[in-house]
């Protein structure tokens, strides 16, 4: 709705214009009335309309006086002008300021409602291009927020966007969250799109709590929070008031979060470093799930505290993998089990440590190939926590280490990347997606990841994201009664003359006329 002002000192004019048409049935609404140029002025000043019907000759303030003011404060506000004088000069000064119409009274209903009309139109266009313009800074501040935390982006070109963007980096020390929802077993839940933005509106207003502080939404639903710091002791104050959020917001949305925090980086140039710490440790969660957040430090000095007898080397692990020597790696499993199960000092805890930062190490050294094309992979972090006794912990991780070499050798029908951006598009197809936005998502270079996606889709990239847009919207059409303005919007469309051309392509029809026939 588009609020509108009415200005005449004819009180009768006034109610007449309320009550001579439905307003809403054009989009707009009444919300304040004035009998004279200054009142409406004063009452302008305070509350910005985007319309404004007004007289032309009334006292203290003119028609034309008023209009002049109001777009010197505020330019997008539109004027229609209602007058009983048909003089040149004010049809001439009304073109100079630039007003929708120029009518006389009294008003011709229709010419009045066409004015509307063709007004609300103009509106609607500006609103869109309004919408576009900051959808499309959205993406841009959100594309270079996600290059940053992964040190995808270079320095000079991080400072450039910045100052574009209005980013102003002003701490000595930085310090990342991540933030995802699990399931009282650990496994991460599928939440609605409302429940997604309530989250990321909730954490966005955590980190507006401080001086500096960024929200970065994360492809996959999980959220990562880089705050600036004056000194690295206020991480403790930040970790008491993450923690009081944490349980409000749990409550709130009837979930488990899981937070984990990376180390304080001196600087912003080294964010990347404090993400892939938080990263690092995520695991962890599964073995200290008594913790409400995940610290790398707090994990960095429980491992150095151990005594080497109850740390065993991984790297000979790695290596077995590598090499697809199952056996290999079942007698190694065999020794390291036996000295932990006899080794003075060794706890329950230890254990499972090891067992984690195993499957950790084989999941950040294969390739990501077969570890995308594993279903459950998150299913081997979370039975280690649930496993209780240390021969089926051992047998565990062998199986992981089997299915992990079996994947290894299995030829690959389609490429693990273009899977992910098949998702990608089957997930978000609603928002602004090229090739070049999704090469930079997945670190791959645009033009092969065009080509490797024709080859193995056997269509465009553009092509098979306006066929996912348009199934949804013949969806849209048959199954709600959203307008044909908001389907184009929710599929993806900001302009709905693109919209109805590319329906017509793939359909045959118009949306118009698939609706009527379904």
């Amino acid at each position: 709705m588009y609020d509108v002002f009415l200005v005449d000192d004819e009180p009768f004019i006034i109610e007449g214009l309320q009550s001579i048409l439905e307003w809403n049935d054009y989009g707009l609404t009444i919300v304040g009335q004035a009998e004279n140029g200054e009142e409406a002025w004063k009452q302008l000043q305070e509350r910005p309309v985007d319309l404004v019907v007004t007289d032309i000759m009334m006292p203290k303030m003119t028609g034309l006086q008023l209009i002049e003011k109001v777009k010197g404060l505020h330019p997008q506000t539109r004027f229609i002008i209602l007058s009983g004088y048909n003089e040149f000069v004010y049809v001439k000064e009304g073109i100079k300021l630039g007003v929708e119409n120029y009518l006389l009274k009294p008003i011709n209903l229709e010419e009045f409602c066409s004015t509307l009309e063709t007004t609300v139109q103009k509106l609607d266009q500006t609103l869109s291009h309004k919408q576009a313009e900051q959808h499309n800074r959205d993406i841009l501040r959100d594309n270079v927020l996600y290059r940053w935390i992964r040190d995808q982006i270079h320095l000079e070109e991080l400072q450039q966007r910045a100052e574009l963007l209005g980013i102003h980096f002003l701490h000595p020390y930085y310090w990342t969250i991540l933030i995802r929802t699990e399931s009282d077993n650990g496994l991460e839940l599928d939440m609605d799109l409302k429940q997604q933005e309530k989250l990321a509106k909730g954490a966005q207003s955590f980190v507006k709590e401080f001086a500096e502080g960024y929200c970065i939404r994360e492809w996959d639903g999980e959220i990562a929070l880089v705050i600036g710091l004056n000194q690295s002791a206020d991480k403790a104050l930040i970790t008491e008031r993450l923690i009081r959020w944490k349980l409000d917001v749990e409550k709130e949305h009837d979930t488990t979060l899981q937070v984990t925090t990376g180390s304080v980086q001196s600087g912003y140039a080294l964010v990347a470093v404090s993400y892939a710490h938080a990263k690092q440790v995520q695991p962890y969660h599964l073995v200290k799930d008594e913790d409400g957040i995940i610290d790398y430090d707090e994990t960095l000095n429980y491992r150095s505290s151990r005594p080497s007898s109850v740390q065993p080397d991984i790297n000979p692990y790695v290596k077995l993998l590598y090499a697809k020597d199952k056996d290999g790696i079942h007698r190694l499993l065999d020794d390291d089990f036996e000295r932990l199960r006899v080794v003075e000092g060794a706890e329950p805890r230890d254990i499972r440590n090891f067992a984690v930062e195993l499957l950790i190490a084989w999941k950040q050294s294969i390739n990501d190939e077969a570890l995308h094309a594993s279903e459950g992979e998150q299913d081997w972090f979370d039975a280690v926590y649930r496993i209780q006794s240390i021969q089926a912990l051992k047998e565990h991780l062998e199986q992981a280490a089997v299915k992990l070499i079996d994947l290894l050798n299995q030829p690959q029908d389609m490429s693990p990347v273009v899977k992910q951006v098949l998702q990608h598009i089957d997930d978000r197809y609603a928002e602004e997606l090229s090739l070049k936005t999704l090469s930079q998502v997945y670190n791959i270079n645009p033009v092969y990841l065009g080509q490797l996606f024709q080859k193995e889709v056997q269509c465009t990239f553009s092509d098979y994201l306006n066929k996912t847009r348009i199934k949804m919207a013949k969806q849209m059409l048959i199954e709600t009664n959203y307008r044909m303005t908001d389907i184009a919007e929710k599929v993806g469309y900001w302009d709905k003359s693109y919209f109805y051309k590319q329906f017509k392509k793939y359909v045959g029809i118009s949306p118009k006329e698939y609706r009527e026939i379904h």
